[in-house]
């Protein structure tokens, strides 16, 4: 049962990390074409990345 327990926290983790990469996703998309800061796209760009790969190291 507690293999069992520990997936289901993976899920629900891996869920919560794939909203945050979504919604980085529509905020880069509005840095990009509204504010033109190559800086703040830049960072948010990197946030996404990380939260890409701990995505990757859950789901292998």
């Amino acid at each position: 049962m507690s293999e069992v327990l520990q997936i289901q926290k993976n899920l629900e983790e891996l869920v919560k990390l794939l909203r945050v990469y979504f919604m980085l996703d529509e905020i880069l998309s509005f840095a990009m074409e509204e504010l033109h800061d190559d800086e703040v796209v830049a960072d948010i760009s990197a946030v996404k990345d990380r939260i890409r790969m701990v995505i990757q190291k859950l789901i292998s």
